[in-house]
């Protein structure tokens, strides 16, 4: 009998792994890696939060009154203002001498994040190889 060194014991312990991943459907139909599949959700994680950045940075800007004509502010409300439309009416909107509450963007916020997270969950379920 040959003595096998602790290197060789070691291989021959792990369980073998199968060469195809037949057993994973939908992996092996869409041809996403897991180097794809992580760009992909950090592409996605940094759009909702681009997204939830701007509606904070408009709820920011409505608190303090900015001045609505100007190019900057009306640019942040034009580029936030088909996702807030959903949400507009939600809640009210105190105001007083120009300054504005708007309460639906907390909501908007909270909610956009929720829809990232589980976007990206749902892809890593349907796409991330098994192991």
């Amino acid at each position: 009998m040959s003595q096998l060194s602790r290197t060789e014991r070691m291989q021959s312990a792990e369980p073998q792994r199968r060469s195809d991943d037949d057993s994973d459907a939908l992996s092996s139909f869409f041809p996403f890696n897991q180097g794809l599949l992580t760009r992909v959700t950090g592409l996605i994680w940094l759009g909702f939060s681009v997204l939830d950045g701007l509606i904070g940075l408009r709820f920011m800007l409505k608190l303090v009154a900015a001045n609505p004509s100007n190019p900057f502010a009306s640019f942040v409300y034009a580029i936030t203002a088909p996702a807030l439309w959903v949400f507009r009416g939600l809640t009210a909107s105190p105001s007083f001498d120009g300054v504005v509450i708007e309460l639906y963007d907390f909501i908007a916020v909270a909610v956009y994040a929720l829809l990232g997270w589980v976007l990206i969950r749902a892809l890593w379920l349907l796409f991330a190889r098994l192991r």
